[in-house]
Formats: C-alpha cells, sequence, structure tokens
C-alpha cells in the first residue's frame, strides 16, 4: 500500500487542565475518511514557566477518555520535545488530539506528521 503523506500543526493552544483534547494537526478526520494514520514524529513546544506534560490520545476533540491514552510526555518550561517513532510509526484510527497538565502548549505549539495507509 502507498503512504500518503501527512503532516500538520494545531490551531487552537491545549487546555489546563487536560479535560479536553484538541486536535494535534488541525482538521485531521482519521475515521471520517476511513483509514488508518501511522504518525512517524511528533513535536511540543512548551512556552510556559512551568512543565508541560503531554497527553497524546486515539479519539476526537472532546473529554479526555483514558482507554484512548496512547502517549505521555513531559516538556521542561521553554523546551521543544521531539520524539520519532520507528516504522511504521504509532497508530492512530479515530484522531490524533492531545491535552496539557501544566506548562503552555500555545496554537501552532504541537506538530506532527506521517502518513495515511490506503
Amino acid at each position: 500500500m502507498a503512504r500518503i503523506p501527512v503532516s500538520g500543526t494545531n490551531d487552537e493552544a491545549y487546555t489546563v487542565p487536560a479535560t479536553d483534547v484538541r486536535e494535534v494537526i488541525s482538521g485531521m478526520d482519521v475515521d471520517g475518511v476511513g483509514r488508518v494514520l501511522w504518525m512517524t514524529w511528533m513535536q511540543f513546544a512548551n512556552e510556559g514557566t512551568t512543565t508541560a506534560v503531554v497527553e497524546v490520545y486515539d479519539q476526537d476533540e472532546g473529554a479526555a477518555t483514558a482507554a484512548n491514552q496512547r502517549l505521555v510526555l513531559h516538556v521542561a518550561p521553554g523546551d521543544t520535545v521531539l520524539v520519532e517513532f520507528p516504522p511504521p510509526g504509532i497508530k492512530f484510527v479515530t484522531n490524533v488530539t492531545a491535552a496539557t497538565t501544566g506548562g503552555t502548549i500555545a496554537a501552532n505549539g504541537a506538530a506532527s506528521g506521517g502518513g495515511y495507509l490506503e
């Protein structure tokens, strides 16, 4: 199967506390197009003065559901963390969303990439 490249950023800041999740790539609708998204990298920039605990979910925007949590990252104040996943990447079937406790992940402070599998 061919991979269709996908990458982008968030258009909304993540809320604190992390009760609601927001898209990592704005406008993504993985389950709406009936495909699987394999993310090969994610990057989060913390513009705040406290550590951001970024929680990544495989779900649509809305209330965070613990069973959908895929990854937790700690981003120091003023730091940017880039995580690369070995091939084929980390699998998402609903959507790629995230939230944070502490810190400030502003609009365009999260970025990610990968590709749809056809």
